[in-house]
């Protein structure tokens, strides 16, 4: 009874602080020294001024004030609540299927991390280094210590241990677009992929395997391509293709696929 009280609680509070991530992370990018995931309070970006806490809550807040600020009136972005709403769902949904377990808790904070890194490579077309090394260590350790997601018999048998998987994983998705980036820059005589995607697919290796790479790079090249179709053809100024939101969703998806096959298999036992 007391997680169905507090984890909805956390799960939107995950959520805004995502928020607070996806807004103020590219502009400390930028070079601003004055602002920081802390500092300064949450404030307007037309007033200045600091919002109350009652104009913090997540959802409520929103509801309550129609979406916007409390202090001027400013229309607050629809994702804002779409960020809180999302992470209320997706937790919901790993709770009811894993229960409070430490896999649970490891899955709940990859969503979170991808989440982050796909809204920025979307919308920006930037994967900060800081959080994609948190996924790979976040990755890394639940194989490594807890091999809560290649303790599986084929794994073991292919790669001995969870340990070698992951690493291997790490390694094969990291030089693997590296290696094409290489390719093209002697082409080209400029970077065709960014740094921040190596680490983001070595990420993704050390989670899944070296095994699901294939397939994630397939469908996360074709997510990208749908994105910049319908998306980035609309902003003239921009003719770069988000291959790191199309990769997080190549991940999402092949996932969903892994549990399904893992459904039926237990069904049919």
């Amino acid at each position: 009874m007391f997680e169905f009280l507090i984890l909805p609680i956390l799960f939107i509070t995950i959520g805004s602080f995502s928020s607070l991530v996806i807004y103020r992370l590219p502009i400390m990018e930028a070079g601003s020294s004055d602002i920081n995931l802390f500092n300064p309070r949450s404030h307007c970006p037309k007033c200045k001024q600091t919002l109350p806490v009652k104009s913090l809550v997540p959802v409520m807040s929103f509801i309550i004030y129609r979406g916007k600020c409390s202090l001027c009136g400013l229309k607050i972005p629809y994702s804002y609540l779409y960020n809180e709403l999302v992470h209320l769902t997706i937790g919901s949904i790993f709770f009811y299927y894993l229960g409070f377990t430490l896999i649970f808790i490891f899955s709940y904070l990859i969503f979170s991390l991808l989440y982050v890194l796909l809204v920025l490579d979307f919308k920006y077309l930037y994967l900060p280094i800081s959080l994609n090394i948190i996924f790979v260590i976040t990755g890394m350790v639940a194989n490594i210590f807890f091999e809560l997601y290649l303790s599986n018999q084929y794994s073991n048998i292919v790669y001995e241990s969870s340990i070698n998987s992951s690493i291997l994983g790490f390694s094969l998705g990291f030089s693997s677009l590296w290696f094409i980036n290489y390719i093209y820059k002697l082409l080209k005589k400029k970077d065709g992929i960014g740094g921040g995607d190596f680490i983001l697919f070595g990420g993704i290796g050390a989670v899944l395997g070296p095994i699901a790479l294939p397939l994630v790079m397939l469908i996360g090249s074709l997510f990208s391509i749908l994105i910049y179709v319908i998306f980035i053809t609309r902003n003239a100024t921009s003719n770069e293709i988000p291959l790191g939101a199309g990769l997080i969703c190549g991940f999402f998806i092949y996932v969903i696929l892994k549990f399904y096959e893992l459904n039926v298999f237990y069904i049919v036992l």
